[in-house]
């Protein structure tokens, strides 16, 4: 597989992805409630960003899709547990700080309950199966010849 045809769908993918865990982090602050659907759609933005991207879905570009969503999902309770552990007055850039990223693992398995792991299990699933969904009704859409005005 060529490299540089999987350029753009891994940077869309990867981007989709961070952007999904950052918006899903900020419905968590502002709710104070973790909505698990939002996990799935990361999937389902990650396997969208691949699918308009690449030219021709193969297997190499379903599993990035997943990668990115499992990514984007990782990022968005890490950017929660942040920001419960800095709080918001020390400032976002401290998140990165490496004695707390340090700590993340620790409180790793107490952030995922059984209806995360649900959440998670949709959002690969999604990953997975959206480009290529979208490819094939993009191909059909292709190949349907145009309707005579006559």
């Amino acid at each position: 597989m060529n490299g540089s045809k999987n350029v753009m769908p891994v940077l869309a993918a990867f981007i989709a992805a961070i952007i999904g865990g950052a918006i899903w982090a900020l419905i968590v602050v502002i709710t104070e409630y973790e909505v698990g659907i939002v996990a799935w759609a990361i999937g389902g933005l990650a396997g969208f960003a691949v699918s308009i991207f690449a030219k021709r879905i193969t297997p190499v570009h379903q599993i990035l899709a997943v990668i990115a969503s499992l990514l984007g999902i990782l990022l968005g309770k890490y950017f929660v547990y942040g920001y419960y552990v800095i709080g918001e007055v020390e400032g976002i850039l401290t998140m990165f700080r490496m004695d707390v990223i340090r700590m993340f693992p620790n409180l790793f398995s107490t952030m995922f309950s059984g209806m995360d792991i649900i959440f998670v299990l949709l959002a690969i699933v999604t990953a997975w199966q959206l480009p290529a969904k979208l490819a094939s009704n993009r191909g059909h859409a292709e190949t349907e010849e145009p309707v005579s005005a006559e």
